[in-house]
């Protein structure tokens, strides 16, 4: 099943010249503990961002230029995106689209769960993410924390 997972301020903000406007070490650790030992779906320049494969994770990164990454240990690539989507949605296994803002947009329509770091304040952003309908999901938790409050959103039947 897939779900996306999103650190944004309070304008949807979530990301400034390819990396995160804010460095909050708490909810990097919450991120952590979320994608630990699952799938890990990321668009090249989110990969580019982190700049290495992210230990005890399947690392999927989302490239129309495959021989970039052949010798980048730790990583597949996918070359088609809706056909990765459509194949994992109602897979038991838990995948988490990590991002940016493209690969968000494309997998909102198979995403069963969205996890959000709600950032607390507004902050400089030029990365937002894509517009969804907040009705078409329901808050199964909500986990307050000293700069933000993680919620998770399942999409209703």
């Amino acid at each position: 099943m897939i779900s996306c997972i999103v650190a944004m301020d309070e304008q949807g903000g979530i990301g400034l010249n390819g990396g995160l406007p804010w460095h909050i070490k708490e909810d990097l650790q919450h991120f952590k503990k979320m994608t630990l030992h699952h799938a890990i779906v990321m668009g090249k320049k989110t990969f580019l961002s982190i700049g290495k494969a992210l230990p005890n994770r399947r690392n999927y990164v989302v490239t129309h230029h495959p021989d970039y990454f052949k010798k980048v240990e730790g990583i597949q690539v996918i070359e088609d995106l809706k056909l990765f989507l459509e194949t994992h949605e109602q897979s038991e296994d838990l995948i988490y689209v990590i991002g940016g803002a493209n690969i968000y947009a494309q997998a909102l329509p198979y995403a069963r769960f969205l996890a959000i770091s709600h950032i607390k304040g507004v902050f400089t952003c030029d990365t937002f993410f894509p517009h969804f309908n907040i009705d078409d999901y329901t808050l199964i938790l909500t986990e307050q924390f000293e700069a933000f409050d993680f919620k998770l959103y399942e999409r209703k039947q």
